[in-house]
């Protein structure tokens, strides 16, 4: 049968719409799908926490779409040391021995929230709470409920009880409400009803959470009611609205923190919201093959800060001005005209192996540059000259310091009695059978270069050799340093501290510089599967934090973890036991 245009246009018309309905039936699948695998049932559980808590908290241990894989993983390790099903027992039994757990923990989701509040006209430590457990199916767990457990009444609000337990429990949709006193189970009856606000409503609850990880599997909100009734002050000095999020990722867990105070009330912290960013390139001038670095930015105005805070206390003041004369009767500079013009740069420790060969041993490296004009180098000078004078006066050799010229400056090294003995020093009482002794004192030495007005100083000399090398040329640093390029940008994005260590790097250092006698081969095997574990970690960790005109300090830290190896790690141990 031959089609006429106009049925061939219907037949095309009638596809359109098809496949336009395939297409809406897919969205919607993948919304349902997606929100049925991602959903945090925990976070979600807040909107029943009061507006007026002191305390929030919700646990997901669901993964977000970035994180189903290291779930998977984790879940699979879990699974394979007996230890699956562990969070969502645990739930219900950290919370309240009940009997009725075991019937209602198959229900239970891995989603739980909770809140502290003072209870009415009490003060101190006197407070009441909320728990929120996520289920599966609540029209289930009310029949539970139902059918094994007492009911009671709290002002129209219904309630259950049972024999052993000191907790009352509702049902509210698919969230399993707890609390000790019945008046948080009216609470949440009457959030529910729109009768009392919920937390999730707080302009200052909300802004906090947009200030920590997307990803938080753990979110933890303390209120000015919390910092008042810890500090005993008025709610109106206290802090605002500050925030914690804990995220499992791949690769290790991401810590956030947020918190914003109103800086008219706290001129201090508007002090340290001015302080300067760490330098962009660092990581340039700072030599390649670290175990870790440390950085700050002009800690003379940071100390200025803390000194301006002392001040209010007699005694602290009395003993920070007894700390400042002895400093300047140790090593002859004055804190306020030597040391602290000196540290208006950045200042930055790194630890380095020993031995470039391999990662073994332990030596130290510190730079403190002439940033936000600052002149560490004229305090150096005066240093090496008083501790000279002082050697000569104690009849040791003349100089402590020997000097000599290098390109850009000048070279400060402990003379060779000084440094022999020193070398005896940290050799003794090292057993060679148990310490790389060689890599750890083998050239250890006391050594400093002022290039331009910077000070860089190390503990041997062929580290001080790379590192001013690397400030002059701003090569061969750890910005093309496989361990830590990868995290430049994130470190120094205006951050005023940061540290960052290579895990990896470090256990490799252990072992080649540490190798403990043990009788017991238990313990030797589990030494050797710690190390093991954390030299495969990829990633190292990070720490930063910076405050901003806008009163807001935050925070950020990752901690890198093999989840698989640690859970295998825990589960032979307990399998021992």
């Amino acid at each position: 049968m031959i089609e006429t245009t106009a049925q061939i246009h219907r037949r095309r018309r009638a596809v359109k719409i098809a496949a336009l309905g395939v297409v809406v039936l897919a969205t919607l699948g993948g919304a349902y799908a997606y929100k049925t695998l991602f959903a945090r049932p925990g976070e979600s559980a807040l909107k029943y926490i009061p507006a007026d808590a002191m305390l929030a908290v919700s646990i997901d241990l669901s993964p977000s779409p970035t994180q189903a894989l290291v779930f998977k993983r984790i879940d699979d390790a879990l699974g394979r040391n007996g230890l699956d099903r562990f969070a969502e027992n645990s739930f219900l039994d950290m919370v309240d021995k009940n009997p009725l757990n075991a019937e209602l923990a198959p229900l239970v989701r891995r989603g739980v929230a909770g809140c502290l509040d003072q209870k009415p006209g009490k003060t101190g430590s006197d407070v009441s709470g909320i728990i929120i457990v996520s289920l599966t199916d609540g029209t289930k767990a009310q029949e539970i409920l139902s059918k094994h457990a007492q009911v009671n009444y709290y002002r129209g609000a219904k309630y259950y009880v049972t024999t052993g337990s000191h907790m009352g429990m509702m049902v509210v949709d698919d969230f399993l409400i707890l609390a000790a006193d019945p008046i948080e189970l009216l609470k949440v009856k009457e959030i529910r009803e729109g009768a009392l606000p919920s937390i999730t409503s707080v302009a200052e609850f909300n802004s906090a959470r947009d200030q920590v990880a997307s990803d938080a599997n753990v979110l933890v909100f303390a209120s000015p009611k919390l910092w008042a009734n810890i500090g005993n002050n008025k709610i109106d000095t206290t802090p605002e609205w500050g925030a914690l999020g804990i995220a499992i990722r791949d690769g290790g867990i991401g810590l956030s923190a947020a918190g914003k105070m109103d800086l008219s009330k706290h001129p201090e912290m508007r002090a340290y919201s001015d302080l300067p960013p760490i330098r962009t390139d660092l990581f340039d001038v700072m030599p390649a093959g670290s175990y870790g670095l440390f950085a700050v930015s002009d800690p003379a105005s940071a100390f200025g800060i803390a000194e301006k805070s002392v001040f209010k206390d007699k005694d602290m003041h009395k003993g920070l001005q007894d700390a400042e004369n002895s400093v300047e009767k140790s090593i002859g500079l004055s804190v306020k005209e030597d040391l602290l013009p000196g540290l208006q740069g950045d200042a930055a420790v790194g630890i380095y192996p020993s031995d470039t060969t391999q990662a073994a041993g332990l030596d130290v490296l510190a730079m403190i540059d002439d940033q936000n004009g600052g002149d560490p180098g004229a305090a150096v000078e005066k240093f090496q000259s008083f501790m000279n004078q002082q050697a000569t006066k104690e009849g040791n050799a003349p100089n402590l310091f020997e000097k000599r010229a290098i390109e850009g400056g000048s070279e400060f090294r402990i003379n060779d009695r000084a440094e022999a003995d020193m070398r005896k020093g940290l050799g003794d009482g090292l057993d060679s059978n148990q310490f790389n002794k060689s890599a750890l004192v083998g050239k250890k030495t006391v050594v400093f270069a002022v290039v331009g007005k910077t000070v860089i100083a190390a503990t041997s000399q062929d580290l001080l050799d790379r590192a001013v090398t690397s400030y002059r040329s701003k090569t061969n640093g750890l910005a093309g340093d496989a361990s830590f390029a990868p995290y430049q940008k994130s470190l120094l994005d205006g951050s005023q501290g940061m540290m960052v260590l290579s895990i990896s790097r470090m256990a490799e250092g252990v072992k080649n510089t540490f190798h403990p006698k043990t009788a017991d081969a238990d313990g030797a095997k589990l030494f050797g599967s710690v190390m093991d574990a954390l030299q495969s970690l990829k990633e190292p960790l990070t720490i930063k934090g910076k405050s901003t005109p806008d009163g807001i300090s935050a925070g950020g830290v990752f901690i890198p973890m093999d989840f698989d190896k640690l859970i295998d790690i825990i589960g032979g141990q307990m399998k021992k036991k």
